[in-house]
């Protein structure tokens, strides 16, 4: 029952969060609302998910609980360990992430599957 919850309350805990910074009525001018994260609604299929969109969120300004909290979003088994590991190896650029992350998280003999899931979850700005 616990798996049940948090594969139906992580995603839904994101996407009101998502909701809730883009449901603004504020006229004034003079304010401002800035991200502390890159949070971004994407519709790549990953191997093992369904049609719901998964949440990508930038490596290098995303906390570990969130990189963890968006792998278990996206079903990847053992999200805390990988989370981990992401973190430690940053920070990322778009154009190395790939090769970056697939040496090091080889190290842990990573399937292939878990690999890709997990880059289609990191979007480095």
């Amino acid at each position: 029952m616990t798996k049940g919850i948090v594969q139906v309350g992580i995603p839904v805990l994101l996407a009101v969060g998502l909701l809730a910074g883009c449901g603004s009525n504020d006229t004034d001018a003079g304010s401002s609302v800035s991200p502390t994260t890159s949070v971004v609604a994407s519709s790549t299929m990953t191997p093992g998910s369904s049609a719901a969109e998964v949440a990508q969120v930038d490596p290098n300004t995303a906390s570990e609980s969130q990189i963890q909290a968006a792998f278990e979003a996206a079903g990847v088994s053992n999200a805390g360990k990988w989370a981990k590991e992401v973190g430690e190896y940053g920070p990322y650029s778009p154009d190395t992430i790939s090769d970056t992350l697939t040496k090091e998280l080889g190290k842990y003999g990573i399937d292939q599957q878990t690999l890709n899931t997990i880059l289609s979850v990191l979007a480095p700005q």
